[in-house]
């Protein structure tokens, strides 16, 4: 009997393989903060509304179970450079367009950028940051921290800055902790100064379970 070629075992290897890729489960992730004192390390950033701004920003328990933690994924492999962040969507109401995690320059404050979700980039401005998003491995620890693009001085740091917000579910005024990326200067110093704000990091943590709007924090089971 002939032995089938090398040609015909690729060609019925090929629908399995595309199977099995198509099967494969996707990492989505999360980010928390590192530091800030017992108020702020480990929570994880969820996706409060701060006026006008989709602040993903932590805030104290009780939680919100409409109030999704902004479950993301990445275009990149982990560590990397130039990476993008997009947002995940719920179901079952998926938002019409991609979202995306970036910096804001709209408050104008020198040096200093507000972290948002997006699904309107064209109403963001050109000053608005999204697309060299890097992922860093901290020695000793392992880490994935978050940083933009070029920082090789290391001058940039992530801050926790406490905002004052009416909460519908909770019927009352309450703090939330907005992550904003700055290098001090002496063309922002005098403004964030009058801050309330923590000296933080933000960590990439692999989310676990499905997505989901009507669950707590916007996912079935796990993290």
């Amino acid at each position: 009997m002939r032995k089938p070629t090398l040609v015909l075992l690729l060609a019925a290897l090929i629908p399995f393989a595309t199977t099995q890729r198509e099967a494969a489960p996707r990492t989505d992730y999360f980010f928390r903060f590192v530091g800030g004192a017992t108020i702020l390390d480990g929570q994880r950033l969820r996706g409060n509304s701060s006026i006008e701004f989709v602040s993903p920003s932590a805030v104290n328990p009780p939680f919100n179970p409409a109030d999704h933690f902004r479950r993301i994924s990445i275009n990149a492999s982990v560590p990397s450079t130039g990476a993008i962040l997009s947002v995940v969507p719920t179901h079952p109401h998926p938002p019409p367009v991609p979202g995306y995690y970036g910096l804001s320059d709209k408050e104008g404050v020198q040096d200093a950028y507000r972290l948002i979700s997006t699904y309107r980039l064209d109403d963001e401005g050109s000053g608005f940051k999204y697309t060299e998003w890097e992922l860093r491995r901290a020695k000793g620890s392992g880490k994935v921290l978050l940083r933009y693009g070029g920082d090789g001085d290391g001058e940039w740091r992530w801050i926790a800055r406490r905002e004052k917000v009416y909460d519908g579910y909770m019927e009352k005024e309450i703090d939330k902790w907005v992550p904003w990326y700055m290098r001090p200067s002496g063309r922002n110093a005098k403004v964030v100064e009058g801050w309330d704000y923590r000296v933080v990091d933000l960590e990439l943590v692999e989310a676990k379970g499905d997505v989901s709007s009507g669950a707590p924090g916007g996912v079935n089971g796990g993290e």
